[in-house]
């Protein structure tokens, strides 16, 4: 990053240009109002201009639509299998990638402890945090607590459309420049919140352990889907705390200027108004609708400016995996195999049975599927040991043997 140049956003409302000095971001800057999340775009092209890496995360696609012909776009199909993968920090990552399902699902407390612990046998075995490998671990308690329990699990596997394919190590190589991540498309809109969270908690973990480098700047756009103020105080924050805690700077777009948590728009000393929002509450100086208001709160200074133009450029997505359908089906058919043969065995224990067959990072996208398609299932059985020790057990669903039986050979 040059450190002495500025990010070039418009025309001041007195003459000459409006630039912000990359040291002059601080720890963030909240874009607040209607028309923020078209001024994202902007602002990322003026980030790589000025030479900083540039992570835009991307939950609405506005960025990916007028940005991706000059800074690389991705779609999660290339990097969510790998963002789910708990290698780095696997405890740490476990009990983040909870509090961003709390985060996304809108879970209590409770509901949050419940998916700590589950996160934490996935941590254990270095397993993926998918959706449905996560619903298909939680078991109904014999208490009054089972209703709850009954709702994460439900609300888990409506995120079906989270398909984990993708290729290890990609989130290292995307971090190495600037990129946009398009979550949009993933099935639903609480898919693609809860995509961008698992993603974010990657990083955190990454980041944590000195694994990749940080992000120049980190831009969000519509913020307020994951970072939204709740009238009732009912998760742990941890996820918030440890996103706002990274050292890059970050940029928050939210078309909603009150919809932000309080105390993430706190940590941003900066905030950018759009025309609407400024003169919702000045009694001075009203702003066009082409205008927005930069205020310094460190500094003490405000300024008004007009965003100036660019020519939009749609380019094509880089990092598509290709996937042989026939290997992986005869892969996947090789597993259901081994699950129908042994009447105990786990998740880890059978990957390492195979794993000197085939690459493990193969076989976890498999299980994955066939957990995500019904085709098999886990439930927890006493150790034979006597120990008193619960293991995960696989089986196979009835969907499971009828397909099996089906298959040739």
């Amino acid at each position: 990053m040059n450190s002495n140049s500025s990010l070039w956003l418009g025309y001041s409302r007195l003459g000459g240009r409006f630039a912000v000095k990359p040291d002059e971001m601080g720890k963030g800057i909240a874009m607040l109002g209607h028309g923020s999340n078209d001024l994202a775009p902007l602002v990322a092209l003026a980030c790589e201009e000025a030479g900083m890496r540039a992570l835009i995360i991307d939950i609405g696609g506005v960025v990916s639509s007028r940005l991706s012909g000059y800074i690389d776009e991705y779609a999660p199909a290339y990097f969510l299998y790998d963002s789910l993968r708990m290698e780095e920090n696997a405890p740490v990552h476990a009990q983040l990638a909870a509090s961003a399902y709390a985060c996304t699902l809108d879970l209590s407390f409770e509901q949050e402890a419940t998916l700590n612990s589950v996160m934490q046998i996935v941590a254990n075995e270095k397993g993926i945090a998918s959706p449905i490998a996560i619903a298909d671990l939680i078991q109904s308690p014999d208490t009054a607590k089972a209703r709850t329990i009954d709702k994460v699990r439900l609300r888990l596997e409506a995120l079906r459309s989270l398909n984990v394919v993708g290729d290890i190590d990609v989130v290292r190589a995307i971090l190495e420049k600037s990129a946009i991540l398009n979550f949009r498309g993933t099935g639903s809109p609480e898919a693609a919140e809860t995509a961008a969270a698992l993603f974010i908690v990657k990083l955190i973990a990454l980041m944590d352990e000195g694994e990749a480098p940080a992000p120049d700047v980190i831009i969000l756009t519509e913020a307020n889907r994951l970072f939204k103020a709740r009238p009732v105080f009912r998760k742990s924050q941890r996820f918030l705390t440890s996103f706002v805690s990274l050292p890059s700077p970050k940029i928050l777009a939210s078309e909603i200027p009150y919809g932000l948590d309080e105390d993430f728009l706190d940590t941003c000393p900066i905030k950018i108004l759009s025309s609407a929002a400024w003169n919702e509450s000045s009694k001075g100086l009203l702003l066009t609708p082409n205008m927005f208001m930069f205020q310094n709160h460190p500094f003490g200074y405000s300024e008004a400016f007009i965003p100036r133009s660019f020519e939009p450029r749609k380019g094509e997505r880089k990092g598509s995996v290709p996937v042989d359908a026939s290997e992986d089906a005869d892969l996947a058919t090789r597993v259901m195999q081994e699950i129908g043969t042994y009447q105990s065995v786990t998740r880890s224990s059978l990957i390492a049975f195979l794993s000197s067959e085939f690459p493990r990072e193969a076989l976890e996208r498999v299980f994955d599927r066939l957990q995500n398609e019904g085709l098999v299932t886990s439930a927890p059985q006493a150790a034979k040991s006597g120990s008193g020790r619960t293991m995960h057990m696989l089986s196979l669903t009835d969907k499971g043997r009828s397909t099996l039986r089906t298959q040739p050979g």
